[in-house]
């Protein structure tokens, strides 16, 4: 469907607050039980026998399809095993039942979209086969998540008690995208009767019966609107009985509106760009399903200008091309397939369609200026939009508007430009409890002519300690590999009391006192980071330490080695490799001259990556910066700044 909405867009900063309950008021349960009961939801994507419209897709699309497809048949369907269930308790590998899980299931969305843009009959057993390993498939839960609401994590799963984690609902949804577009095919095969058996039984009773009683149920996280979102696709594509849909309708309201009560008011996304995906967008993802039943009440909702700041969000952390400011657990840019490389294409169509949604007119040009053909390696309802979403095909491709200049006060983000737009900054405060955190209060992304040449790391695979206490082992995720200071080699700590406070914010400027996410131990009793973007980016360090004689240090992460300019400078580079601008040590500004400046050291550390994801995004290595003041004063300071070549 095409959204009639069209609003002006909005400098959208603090929008006012949604209705307690925007979902339960704008829906009614009722109404959209019966509907999804009887099958009468619009979905607006054609079934495979709709050979004509299918037959209009794009060429490339057509053949991205295709070519995966001719290179997967070839292929042996990949094995399971109870073994590869059991590594993740025995090694902490998530990767050795993970890696054929998630292949089965990219696989088996190529052929299901190769058996609909090619009516050859040539794809049908590949595809007829992968549908029967999934419904024999002991769980469609992760081994890391196989934990029943208040209990413990299982070692084997149970099948008389499946727990509905992330990915049981998205196999249920794919599985019911499969049976939505191929119906003619499966009904002939008595294959539609067990794959909605089983959905029911692994998604939509786990969620009736016990959904309430799951941690995520109501909250903020990203596991909230992503489950829910698949589950409501289940039942609508799949028709759930009225007795279960009852059930099912007024707890996914109910859980999207203990979401929306939770998340920051201005819009942004502490979990970072990469979960900005898997949230919400999810959380338009549910809203466009419920449409199809009941179109007036997906529209009162979207008209929430909350809405309308969540799309705004990727345009605010856009750096240029298909470059990111990543927080949290995030990527900079989406890495190719590969080995070891699980992260799903993040298709433009679906944030044009949900900027279009709620009016937001610069998100949305910005969407727009990325190419129409279809990149595999997603969800089927992400690839149904960028193949047939109206407003995207209609849409030519545009330049990219510049990124606007905004302040998010409750995820305490700031994103601004220089003023010919070749300097782009994201800073951050916020807190050590965020989700998906990493240790990196105060950090700071900058982006040159449309590249990195400050960055966040990201995060590379997941393991058994990612999600434990034993999180902040793994480097990426350390104070010491963001761009922060540090004292004696005191990391920050973990926690929501390790936070920053904001002193000020006006414009492109903000004062953050970062003392507070120390431990006692550093021995700071102030450090006041002072950001300013005129046509360079200016950091001033203020520090006020409990004795002399600290050792001080300044990271700074970069995508290349630097090079040193022959003027006391560093030449910084982007990761093309190309350079981009140059950054130096400068007096500090005539506010802060109580605090000395202090000498300062440079040394250079070329870090080799081995994280298949994180080779994926930068290359083999980065680098680390570091500027020491080798035994600080106890009140000093340090101005660095970085401008264009």
């Amino acid at each position: 469907m095409t959204y009639a909405r069209h609003l002006p867009g909005r400098a959208i900063v603090a929008p006012m607050p949604c209705s307690t309950t925007p979902l339960t008021s704008a829906f009614c349960a009722e109404q959209l039980t019966q509907t999804i009961a009887a099958g009468a939801a619009q979905v607006p994507f054609p079934r495979a026998t709709d050979r004509a419209t299918w037959a209009r897709i794009d060429a490339a699309s057509r053949a991205e399809i295709l070519s995966h497809a001719e290179e997967l048949v070839a292929q042996p369907w990949p094995v399971l095993t109870l073994t590869q269930r059991l590594a993740f308790e025995r090694t902490g590998s998530r990767r050795a039942f993970e890696a054929p899980y998630f292949d089965r299931r990219r696989r088996l969305v190529i052929l299901a979209l190769a058996a609909t843009a090619d009516p050859a009959p040539r794809w049908a057993d590949d595809l007829i086969d992968g549908i029967g390993l999934l419904l024999e498939e002991l769980s469609w839960c992760l081994p890391a998540h196989d934990t029943p609401p208040g209990g413990q994590r299982r070692r084997l799963p149970d099948p008389d008690d499946p727990v509905l984690d992330l990915f049981a609902a998205e196999t249920g949804a794919l599985l019911a995208w499969i049976g939505y577009l191929h119906a003619d095919l499966l009904a002939g095969l008595g294959l539609h009767t067990r794959l909605r058996a089983e959905v029911a039984a692994r998604v939509l009773r786990p969620f009736a019966h016990r959904g309430a009683e799951h941690w995520w149920f109501g909250d903020q996280s990203n596991w909230n609107p992503w489950i829910v979102a698949n589950v409501l696709a289940c039942a609508t594509l799949l028709a759930a009985e009225e007795h279960l849909a009852a059930v099912i309708v007024p707890q996914a309201l109910a859980s999207l509106d203990g979401y929306l009560a939770n998340v920051p008011p201005d819009g942004g996304c502490a979990e970072g760009i990469l979960y900005w995906w898997r949230s919400p967008a999810c959380l338009f993802e549910a809203l466009d399903v419920l449409s199809w039943s009941d179109p007036a009440g997906a529209e009162q909702v979207l008209a929430q200008p909350l809405l309308a700041a969540m799309a705004r969000y990727p345009l605010l952390t856009h750096l240029g091309g298909d470059w990111w400011a990543s927080l949290a657990d995030g990527v900079a840019r989406v890495p190719d397939p590969g080995p070891g490389i699980d992260k799903e294409r993040h298709p433009p169509a679906l944030w044009h369609r949900f900027a279009t949604a709620v009016g937001a007119a610069d998100p949305a040009a910005l969407a727009a200026s990325f190419p129409r053909n279809l990149q595999v390696h997603q969800p089927v309802y992400r690839c149904l939009v960028t193949l047939f979403d109206a407003g995207w095909r209609a849409t030519p491709v545009t330049e990219p508007p510049p990124a606007p200049d905004a302040w998010l006060p409750h995820t305490q983000l700031l994103t601004v430009s220089s003023p010919d737009h070749r300097l782009r900054l994201v800073a951050k405060g916020g807190h050590n409890d965020e989700p998906h955190n990493h240790l990196d209060v105060g950090s700071v992304v900058l982006a040159a002519g449309g590249e990195p040449v400050l960055i966040d790391v990201g995060t590379g695979q997941y393991s058994a300690a990612s999600f434990t206490s034993g999180r902040y082992a793994t480097w990426f995720t350390q104070s010491q590999f963001h761009c922060v200071p540090e004292v004696d080699g005191v990391a920050q700590g973990v926690g929501a009391r390790f936070r920053a406070e904001v002193l000020t914010q006006v414009g492109r400027t903000l004062d953050l006192e970062l003392a507070g996410a120390y431990p006692v131990e550093a021995g700071i009793r102030s450090w006041r980071r002072s950001l300013q973007v005129t046509d360079a980016l200016q950091v001033t360090e203020t520090w006020v330490l409990d004795r002399p004689g600290h050792q001080v240090r300044l990271h700074l992460m970069l995508p290349q080695v630097p090079e040193q300019d022959g003027e006391g400078g560093w030449l910084l580079r982007g990761p093309s490799g190309a350079a981009r601008a140059v950054l130096t040590l400068s007096p500090g500004d005539a506010a802060a001259r109580h605090a000395p400046a202090a000498p300062v050291t440079s040394a250079v550390e070329q870090i080799d990556l081995a994280d298949p994801i994180l080779r994926g995004v930068w290359g083999d290595q980065i680098a680390r910066l570091t500027l020491t003041v080798a035994a600080a004063p106890p009140r000093g300071q340090v101005t660095w700044s970085v401008r264009m070549l």
